[in-house]
């Protein structure tokens, strides 16, 4: 369960308010509730002692007595006639006694804790219950979280829209305060039509966790979530054990649901569920200040000359890097879903290396700075898992990518060719499956990162899918927010420029597959003209160094490019040879 839970962690760290929780009795029984069912077989023991029978199932002897089945309203008021009566009567199962609070019975249980601190939190906003008791409300107000209670018709006229409100709690069976209970023993057939209405919006619109519920009892509840056909979010269903009952089977697989076992019960799962989120959110969370200290640091490092503690800083977060990749799970078949979610973490989790490598490439000062830089890339293409599920292996390519852009881009930004050089051929591939590439091959994201990205953007990047769905995006904001780039267009400009000058040394290098970036289908080039035009006008220009200094040899490759281009569907090469030879037509 452990690698299930973790999945459905990512997706609500990941989708803050998207997902709601279903919660049946089983929530509360490590508080001592009993369920609606179970209240009523007690009420049916006591009216049967009254009348001095004594039998085995209380609720049979009451069906026989009455000639219809035990109604949870009926049966109350046959025992107590007033409102405040029969409020007395339930509030024993309900409402601790001194010596229960002592035992802590009867009172908010870990899982209602761990609930209220998600709410707190904002991932969870729409909480849909079976039961009567008070328990969550109880632990929402601990945590002084402002929410609405529905559980009656009238209740929805005024109610906050579901996306306005802190919380909203959905009591389908009412509450037992209040006399106007929905049917337990009847099986629960219908519901009025608003309330059936917002029940649908909810499993429509939102994920859900399901927990502690068996959908044997609740028909009206159970026909409800057929009806409803949307996929738009994942279900999750917590269960005790592998075998449920055949109404909870039928729905898990109608909702073509992820079944999490967890035999510790409600409160173990809900509590690592927490904390997983919270684990999840403080690898994501980069303090801006704290960034801006460390580039700080690094700058006056880098102009100090202070090749150890330059060391010392990359290193410590390439191990960062490292170990998270290396401890995430891999093997079992993962939703596009998770490893959307898996990408975005990985991301996050590199963003202050991306961010330092990219600020030492633009300002660097010694040789020994520039070899760091390459060692750093060199230390991402180390140990890496090799089985499991295609889409999530893939997303360890992501640090690498990162890094790989930020020196790049930074290098031309400077017009520092020797770096980019260097970048593109000096490290050495430490993977042992894949030893025998050359660095610019391994970095190719043909082979892994295209095909995450087209998964995940749902086929509609299928153009340099990576490029456009994740690097641009991302390293845009890493460029932006390190200054390094003025605005978009000046990032933009360099971010092609970087992707002409790699796709020409892979031609020149002559790899294997038709790598190109986003520029290649890009219809506004005059910038790559401009900069061609440059090269063709500048006698010794230092960006020939790419194909050892040879002119020729640089015309050639960016030949074979525009021609890999003018092949490949969605892509041109229009342009790009004749702005760099034409002095010489």
């Amino acid at each position: 369960m452990d690698e299930q839970l973790l999945s459905l962690a990512f997706s609500v760290e990941a989708n803050k308010g998207v997902y709601a929780l279903l919660l049946g009795s089983g929530i509360s029984y490590a508080a001592g509730i009993p369920t609606g069912r179970g209240i009523v077989r007690e009420l049916c023991r006591r009216i049967m002692h009254v009348n001095g029978a004594d039998e085995q199932d209380p609720m049979d002897w009451y069906e026989k007595k009455y000639g219809k089945v035990p109604l949870y309203n009926e049966v109350i008021e046959l025992l107590a006639k007033t409102s405040s009566e029969r409020n007395g009567l339930l509030k024993e199962f309900f409402e601790p006694t001194l010596e229960e609070v002592e035992q802590r019975q009867k009172t908010p249980t870990d899982a209602h804790r761990a609930i209220a601190k998600l709410v707190q939190r904002g991932y969870i906003k729409v909480i849909v219950t079976t039961n009567f008791d008070r328990l969550l409300e109880h632990s929402l107000d601990e945590h002084s979280v402002q929410y609405q209670t529905l559980y009656h018709e009238s209740d929805i006229e005024g109610m906050k829209p579901l996306a306005h409100a802190d919380c909203t709690v959905l009591k389908v069976n009412g509450d037992y305060r209040d006399t106007r209970f929905k049917n337990v023993t009847d099986e629960l057939n219908n519901y009025t039509v608003p309330f059936a209405q917002l029940l649908r919006r909810v499993f429509d619109e939102y994920g859900v966790i399901v927990s502690g519920w068996s959908a044997d009892w609740d028909i009206a509840l159970r026909e409800l979530i057929k009806s409803v056909k949307g996929r738009r979010y994942s279900w999750y269903w917590h269960a005790f054990s592998e075998k449920l009952t055949p109404h909870a089977d039928e729905l898990i697989s109608f909702r073509d649901a992820s079944k999490l076992i967890d035999p510790k019960g409600a409160d173990h799962f809900f509590t690592e569920l927490y904390e997983n989120v919270i684990n999840i959110a403080k690898v994501k969370k980069v303090s801006p200040e704290n960034i801006q200290v460390k580039m700080k640091r690094l700058k006056r490092y880098i102009q100090d000359k202070r090749e150890i503690e330059l060391r010392e800083m990359l290193t410590e977060h390439t191990k960062e890097v490292v170990s998270f990749l290396f401890e995430q799970p891999y093997t079992k078949e993962a939703a596009i879903e998770s490893a959307s979610i898996r990408s975005q973490t990985a991301a996050e989790k590199s963003r202050t290396l991306a961010m330092l490598v990219a600020v030492m490439a633009y300002y660097m000062k010694t040789p020994e700075q520039g070899e760091l830089l390459i060692q750093t890339a060199e230390r991402l293409t180390g140990s890496r898992h090799h089985n499991g599920d295609p889409l999530l292996l893939a997303t360890q390519g992501i640090p690498l990518h990162a890094v790989f852009y930020s020196i790049g881009i930074s290098a031309v930004m400077k017009k520092n060719y020797q770096l980019l050089n260097k970048l593109f051929t000096l490290p050495n591939v430490q993977d042992p499956h894949r030893h025998q590439l050359s660095f610019l091959a391994y970095t190719s994201p043909h082979m892994e990162l295209d095909p995450l990205f087209e998964q995940v953007s749902e086929g509609k990047m299928r153009l340099a899918p990576a490029e456009t769905y994740f690097t641009y995006p991302y390293l845009k904001s890493v460029f932006i927010e390190t200054k390094l780039a003025f605005d978009e267009q000046e990032f933009a400009n360099h971010f092609d420029l970087f992707g002409l000058l790699r796709a020409i040394k892979y031609r020149y290098m002559n790899e294997k597959g038709n790598t190109s970036g986003k520029f290649g289908y890009k219809t506004n080039r005059e910038h790559l003209i401009r900069f061609l035009n440059e090269g063709a006008e500048t006698e010794h220009w230092p960006v020939l160094v790419i194909c050892d200094g040879s002119k020729e040899k640089f015309t050639a490759s960016l030949e074979k490019l525009a021609e890999d281009l003018n092949k490949k569907d969605g892509f041109h090469g229009q342009g790009l040879l004749h702005a760099y030879t034409k002095f010489d037509e």
